[in-house]
C-alpha cells in the first residue's frame, strides 16, 4: 500500500522543486539565460543592416515631408519614424478599416508596386487648412474622401512620392509614380494574400494631435532593391568616395549658401561702474586707431582687413588683406 504524503511533506517536495527550477534559469557563471522567442510562420527575411538602411530613409523623408507640410499648413509639423514590421499582405489589408485612404504607387527599375495610407481625418484637416480655414481634427468619426478633396491632395501626395522619390534615389535610382486612388483595401491586389510585405509607420503629429502614415513594401520589391550591388556595397563597406558629378553638385549648393559677414569698427571695455553710468551723449574710445585696418569676419572668424569708408549713401569697406588659413585659425 503506497504512503500518503503529510501536508508538511509535500510543501517539502513542493520547495525543493522550485530551488531546482531557478537553477535551471542560471547559465554558468551565474548569469541568466536569455531566451528569444521566434515565429517560423513570421521569419525575419530582413538583415539589422538592411533594416538600418531602411530606416535612415524614411528618416530622411519624414524630416523633407515634415518641412512641406509645415510650409503648406503654415504650422509646425512633426512627422516621426515609429516602426518598420515584416506582416503577410493579408495582415496588412486586414489592419486597415474601410473608409481608408489608399495610394497605389508604382515603381520602376526593378518594377513593383506599393501602398500608401493615409488617415482620411488628416486628408479633411490638410485640405481645410489649404482652403483657408482653422481645421478640425476629429479622431472620433471617419468618412470617405470626396473627389473634390481627392483633386486637391493630389499635390500633396505627388510632393510626398517626390520625396520618397528622392531618398530612395540617394541609394539606387528609382521612380515612383501614383497611379490610383482606393478607399476599400480589398479592391486592392499588388501581391498574393499570403506573400510578405514590410509596413513602415510613422507618426504625424499637428499640435496634440496625432495620426498614422503608412507605407506598405512588397518583400519581393524590397529584397531587389536591397540585393542591387550598389547598395550592398553601401551597406558593407560604406558609401566610399564621392564621384566627380556628386562633388560638383555639391560644390553648386555650396556656392549658393547665405554667408554671413560683418566688419568690426573697433572695441573697448569697461568697468561694470561705468556701465551703469552710461547717459546719452558719453563717448566711448575705441582701441583701434584711424590708420589701422578693420577687421571682416565671416561666421565669427576674421577673413579679411580692410579699410572703413562710403560709397553712394551705404557705408562700405574696402578688402585690403586677406587672413590666411593658419593665421585665421591661430586668432
Amino acid at each position: 500500500m503506497a504512503k500518503i504524503l503529510s501536508q508538511a511533506e509535500i510543501d517539502a517536495l513542493l520547495s525543493t522543486v522550485t530551488e531546482d527550477t531557478s537553477d535551471l534559469d542560471q547559465v554558468g557563471g551565474g548569469l541568466p539565460r536569455r531566451v528569444v522567442l521566434y515565429d517560423f510562420k513570421h521569419p525575419n527575411l530582413i538583415s539589422k543592416e538592411q533594416m538600418r538602411l531602411l530606416e535612415n530613409i524614411h528618416e530622411n523623408f519624414s524630416r523633407n515631408f515634415g518641412v512641406f507640410l509645415s510650409a503648406q499648413l503654415r504650422m509646425i509639423v512633426e512627422i516621426e519614424l515609429l516602426a518598420i514590421d515584416q506582416l503577410l499582405y493579408s495582415e496588412f489589408v486586414m489592419s486597415i478599416a474601410p473608409p481608408g485612404v489608399l495610394y497605389v504607387l508604382e515603381m520602376n527599375d526593378p518594377e513593383g508596386e506599393a501602398i500608401l495610407e493615409l488617415s482620411p481625418n488628416l486628408v479633411v484637416f490638410i485640405v481645410e487648412k489649404l482652403f483657408g480655414g482653422k481645421g478640425t481634427f476629429s479622431t472620433s468619426t471617419s468618412r470617405a474622401v470626396s473627389a473634390i478633396e481627392q483633386k486637391i491632395m493630389r499635390r500633396v501626395t505627388e510632393r510626398a512620392i517626390h520625396e520618397l522619390s528622392s531618398v530612395w534615389s540617394a541609394v539606387v535610382p528609382v521612380d515612383i509614380d501614383v497611379t490610383r486612388y482606393e478607399s476599400n483595401p480589398e479592391f486592392i491586389q499588388i501581391i498574393p494574400s499570403a506573400e510578405p510585405v514590410v509596413v513602415v509607420s510613422m507618426q504625424i503629429k499637428i499640435h496634440d494631435n496625432k495620426t498614422l502614415m503608412n507605407f506598405c513594401y512588397p518583400y519581393s520589391w524590397l529584397s531587389d532593391m536591397i540585393g542591387h550591388p550598389d547598395i550592398q556595397d553601401k551597406i558593407q563597406f560604406g558609401g566610399g568616395e564621392a564621384s566627380d558629378e556628386e562633388r560638383d553638385v555639391l560644390e553648386d549648393h555650396l556656392l549658393k549658401v547665405a554667408c554671413p559677414i560683418r566688419a568690426v569698427l573697433g572695441g573697448t571695455s569697461i568697468t561694470v561702474q561705468d556701465f551703469i553710468n552710461l547717459q546719452v551723449g558719453d563717448l566711448l574710445v575705441l582701441n583701434e586707431k584711424l590708420e589701422e585696418k578693420n577687421e571682416v569676419l565671416i561666421k565669427d572668424k576674421p577673413a579679411f582687413k580692410g579699410i572703413v569708408g562710403r560709397r553712394d549713401k551705404y557705408r562700405a569697406i574696402l578688402v585690403t588683406d586677406v587672413i590666411e588659413k593658419e593665421q585665421s585659425h591661430a586668432v
